[in-house]
């Protein structure tokens, strides 16, 4: 990253273990603000006159505000920056009372999200964001074939607007996390043009209807045959939740696609929203599959933080590669990567370590921690209850409305509804209407500032997302363990619903169109 002056000591763009030299300022809640914003693309440097992001989020505490908007960015929670805090200190400062170095500093961070899954014996490896984990899956599946790859990508609309580029194992922007400049759109150094093609199932028709699930299955299982015909190895993307909630293709699809060819199709779970249930990624990795998650939607971390989950059995294999594309190592550092697979790879890191990245984890684990041990019918009794409180205060807001297309009981087990926006002419607003509505909710009229996810476009419609997060599930749950019932475990969150709809109806009485 570019050095940026804001009056704070600048972080090396690759610092390595060696940090006893770093000034005794880095303990500041500015720089600890700052270093959050590190170790990720444009994205989420912070501007110099608002603190905030390209989404909207800081990394400074924000209790006055309000947040719906976990599918897409959070800001920073309290409980998140007090241990980003504690574990920056532990890595920079000998004095700390439990001082670490920042290969164990790291390895916490991953054995930490292994527990928290239940996942024993699988590998994690971090990644900027999700989009960053879908070129380590790519790079990782390419080093382990000698034929040419497809990868068979669904509803490319509706995950991270990079993923179609790096699912080609191409650059997806001009600057990566770790600071590298690069040519957008070129393929990464040891992926010859044409040896990656990519092939996407929609989810959706035309018109915003979502497809059947039979009908995506069988496309899947009659692609991934016709491209083993055609000499050609083949990842599989499951989509645990889209930018609606919708989940694409199912587990017994995925499979009977591994089950083709074994060894010769590889299967990816993109769980980047974190919203399906736990107990589903650990079976997911015990089938063999790779998943992909981040802290950083559902569990609210800050923006930036990802990881690869690998099972046990196919680390060893990509340990023992040789072939893993060299530019890969302009977006992973080495620490991202678990020791036992570093000492066997003779891949050539560039970096040592990306300290932003894991402080966005320690952030995020502090949310995890907790939401993992709240037992499952519990999370979705809370999942579901905030989405009948949001459905319930639509119908009172003019100009919002959700979908029959987009309705179901699957919004219920994600905590997500996607409300389809109409401006005063009456017609679908574009995504520019809906955009501008966003940032007017963030704004100081008409009430606090408001978060709520970025807009997504389905079909000739665009909706803007409400939804619940890890926090708000612990929250309700904490109190329910005290003795209150759901409703009354339910108020604060009810109140600032109330908040929220009211600044929603306000904002949506100006014209859209003007």
């Amino acid at each position: 990253m570019p050095a940026i002056q804001l009056g704070i000591p600048q972080v090396p763009a690759n610092p390595t273990s060696e940090m006893g030299g770093w000034d005794r300022e880095l303990h500041s809640p500015a720089s600890l603000s700052f270093l959050l914003g590190t170790g990720g693309d444009r994205r989420i440097w912070l501007d110099a006159i608002t603190r905030r992001n390209r989404y909207g989020t800081r990394t400074t505490s924000a209790d006055d505000e309000i947040s719906f908007s976990s599918t897409t960015a959070s800001n920073a929670s309290r409980e998140g920056l007090m241990a980003a805090g504690v574990e920056l200190r532990r890595l920079i400062d000998i004095e700390s009372p439990s001082p670490v170095a920042s290969d164990r500093w790291f390895s916490d961070i991953r054995e930490r999200i292994v527990s928290d899954l239940g996942c024993t014996g699988a590998q994690v490896i971090l990644a900027a964001s999700g989009t960053d984990a879908e070129l380590l899956a790519l790079c990782t599946i390419a080093g382990l074939s000698r034929r040419p790859l497809t990868n068979l990508l669904v509803a490319p609309d509706e995950t991270g607007n990079g993923v179609p580029r790096a699912a080609a194992g191409r650059h997806y922007s001009d600057l990566t996390a770790l600071g590298s400049a690069v040519e957008a759109g070129a393929p990464l150094e040891g992926l010859s043009p044409g040896r990656i093609e990519v092939r996407t199932i929609a989810i959706r028709d035309e018109k915003g209807k979502p497809r059947h699930q039979h009908e995506i299955d069988a496309d899947i299982i009659a692609t991934v045959e016709l491209e083993l015909k055609l000499d050609r190895d083949v990842l599989v993307h499951v989509l645990d939740t889209s930018k609606t909630a919708l989940p694409a293709v199912t587990r017994q699809a995925a499979r009977h696609a591994a089950a083709l060819a074994p060894g010769r199709v590889r299967v990816i779970v993109d769980a980047c929203q974190f919203r399906g249930s736990i107990s589903q990624l650990r079976q997911d990795l015990e089938d063999g599959f790779v998943v992909a998650v981040t802290g950083s939607k559902f569990i609210a971390g800050p923006p930036f933080s990802g990881a690869l989950l690998i099972p046990a059995g196919l680390a060893g294999d990509i340990a023992a590669s040789s072939d893993i594309p060299a530019g890969l190592a302009e977006y992973t550092a080495a620490q991202d990567w678990p020791a036992t697979l570093r000492q066997r790879m003779t891949f050539a890191f560039k970096s040592e370590l990306n300290l932003g990245l894991g402080l966005r984890w320690v952030a995020a684990l502090a949310h995890l921690d907790p939401y993992a041990e709240i037992d499952e019918l519990r999370q979705n009794l809370v999942k579901e209850q905030f989405v009948r409180l949001v459905r319930s205060r639509t119908g009172a807001v003019k100009g919002i409305s959700l979908h029959h297309d987009d309705d179901g009981d699957h919004l219920g087990s994600r905590a997500m509804v996607p409300l389809t926006v109409t401006n005063s002419a009456g017609s679908f607003a574009s995504v520019e209407e809906c955009q501008t509505i966003q940032v007017l909710m963030r704004g100081l009229n008409e009430g606090p500032i408001c978060h709520v996810g970025q807009a997504v476009r389905v079909g000739p419609r665009t909706v803007l997302r409400v939804a619940a997060s890890a926090p708000d599930v612990i929250s309700v749950s904490k109190r329910m363990s005290a003795g209150q019932s759901l409703h009354q475990a339910f108020g604060p969150i009810e109140s600032r619903l109330d908040v929220f709809f009211e600044k929603l109806s306000a904002v949506l009485r100006h014209p859209l169109d003007a």
